[in-house]
């Protein structure tokens, strides 16, 4: 239910934005990092129940680090092509194997296994692509 609750106050609140016009950078930082907490507390939780690997954890980590150095380097918060989907993936895939935990227990580790391999996509891709923006950032400082 808390996930449930949170990811539609995220929803609501990038409607009521987007409607608005209104865009607040402490808002926007405040929201990232919200999101980051949210489901890095999930995996971890999951990892002590040794229902996931660390290296989804690391992933989430180093997802959210390149994210925040990137950001940091270009002074706004810059979120590449995927990492704008992330948090939605990682979101609806925590329903997912919870809500498949609960009401399809016969299938429920195929699911969680074919989530965790599609967060693990997703996060890869974005760590990818923020490194890119990472490496062309500090070129383009250089011909400075």
């Amino acid at each position: 239910m808390i996930i449930l609750l949170i990811s539609m106050s995220d929803i609501v609140d990038g409607m009521v934005a987007k409607q608005a016009k209104s865009s607040c950078k402490g808002g926007d930082i405040f929201d990232i990092a919200a999101d980051f907490m949210v489901v890095l507390s999930v995996f971890v939780l999951w990892y002590l129940k040794q229902m996931v690997s660390v290296y989804l954890i690391i992933l989430i980590l180093l997802s959210f680090i390149t994210f925040g150095y990137i950001s940091f380097l270009k002074k706004k918060i810059i979120k590449n092509k995927i990492g704008k989907y992330v948090g939605a993936v990682c979101f609806s895939g925590i329903t997912v194997i919870i809500f498949t935990r609960l009401y399809f227990k016969e299938i429920y580790i195929s699911v969680q296994n074919l989530v965790v391999i599609t967060i693990s996509i997703y996060l890869i891709i974005s760590i990818i692509e923020n490194i890119r923006s990472i490496i062309k950032e500090i070129r383009y400082e250089q011909k400075r």
